[in-house]
C-alpha cells in the first residue's frame, strides 16, 4: 500500500509539474500532511511532545526535505517507471544503515538480498552504458536522502507510535521546504490546490503504511519490498504518457524482486546465525 501510494504521489507530481514550481509542490505535499496529522496530535493530547526522539526527528525531517527537493524536480524530468527504478537504491542503503547503525545483525541471507539487490540496481541504471541525466542525478540524490529518512522513522518507531512519527516528520520537514520553495513561487488555482491536496494525502498515507510496517518487523524485511514500486509506475507511466520500461529496467526490477522474496521468505522462517 505505501508503495501504491508513492507512485500516484509520483504521477501527480508529474501532472502538475508543468504549472507549479516542482519544490513548491513539495511544500504543499509537506504542509497539507502536517493539516491532516493535526487531528491526530490533538486527539493524543499534550503526551505527544514527551517524545525522547526529538533529535531523530529532526533529522528526519531534514532527510525528508531532502527528498523532497531532490525527488519532486527530478521526477519531473523523467519518465515514471524509471524514477521509480531509481529509487530502488533506498532500500538497499537504507538495509545497510538499519545493519551499520540500528544494531540489526548482519544475516547471512540479509548481506546476500542486499548483494543481489545492488546487482539489480546496476542493471536498472547501466552506468557506463547510457548517459546519466540530471533528473536522475537529482532522483539518486533523493533516495540518498530517504534511506536515511527510513532508519530514523525504524529508530523512532521503537519507541514511539508510527502515526507520532509521521507527525513530527511533517513538523519539521514543512518550514525547511517553505525556504526552498520561496526562491520559485508561484500561488495555485483552485485546481492545482486540488491536485497539491491530493499529492499531500498520498504522501500521508505512504508515511503511515511505512511507519506501520517499519514498527511491525526489521527494516531489513521492510525495505526490499519498496521496489514494489516499478510496477506500479510502469502500469501509470503507460497508462497516462504512454511510456514503457525498457527490459533492462524489467530484468533489474526482477532480480530485484527475487531478492526481496526470498528476503521475505527467510526472515518469517526461523532465525538464522549472523555473520
Amino acid at each position: 500500500m505505501a508503495c501504491a501510494s508513492f507512485a500516484l504521489m509520483a504521477l501527480a507530481v508529474r501532472l502538475l509539474a508543468t504549472d507549479i514550481p516542482p519544490i513548491e509542490i513539495g511544500f504543499f505535499r509537506a504542509f497539507f500532511a502536517l493539516i491532516l496529522m493535526v487531528p491526530y496530535a490533538i486527539r493524543t493530547g499534550p503526551s505527544i511532545w514527551q517524545s525522547k526522539n526529538h533529535k531523530a526527528f529532526i533529522a528526519r525531517g531534514i532527510t525528508g526535505a531532502g527528498f523532497v527537493m531532490f525527488f519532486f524536480p527530478g521526477v519531473a524530468l523523467m519518465e515514471l517507471a524509471d524514477a521509480q527504478a531509481l529509487t530502488f537504491t533506498t532500500p538497499l542503503f537504507g538495509m545497510l544503515l538499519a545493519m551499520l547503525f540500528l544494531g540489526e545483525r548482519f544475516r547471512s541471507n540479509r548481506v546476500l538480498a542486499l548483494i543481489a539487490g545492488f546487482l539489480g540496481a546496476l542493471i536498472i541504471i547501466r552506468p557506463g552504458f547510457q548517459t546519466v541525466s540530471f533528473g536522475a542525478l537529482l532522483v539518486l540524490c533523493s533516495a540518498l536522502s530517504a534511506s536515511g529518512s527510513g532508519a530514523l522513522m525504524k529508530y523512532a518507531t521503537r519507541s514511539d507510535p508510527p502515526d507520532t512519527v509521521v507527525f513530527f516528520h511533517a513538523l519539521y520537514m514543512t518550514p525547511i521546504v517553505l525556504v526552498g520553495a520561496s526562491f520559485d513561487w508561484q500561488w495555485p488555482n483552485f485546481w492545482e490546490l486540488c491536485m497539491l491536496m491530493m499529492i499531500a494525502a498520498l504522501a500521508t498515507l505512504n508515511q503511515r503504511f511505512l511507519a506501520r510496517a517499519f514498527s511491525a518487523t526489521d527494516a531489513t524485511a521492510v525495505f526490499p519490498f519498496l521496489f514494489m514500486r516499478l510496477p506500479f509506475g510502469a502500469a501509470l507511466g503507460l497508462a497516462f504518457f504512454q511510456e514503457m520500461p525498457s527490459l533492462w529496467v524489467w530484468v533489474g526490477g526482477a532480480v530485484i524482486f527475487g531478492s526481496a522474496f526470498y528476503l521475505a521468505r527467510s526472515d518469517t522462517s526461523s532465525s538464522k546465525p549472523a555473520l
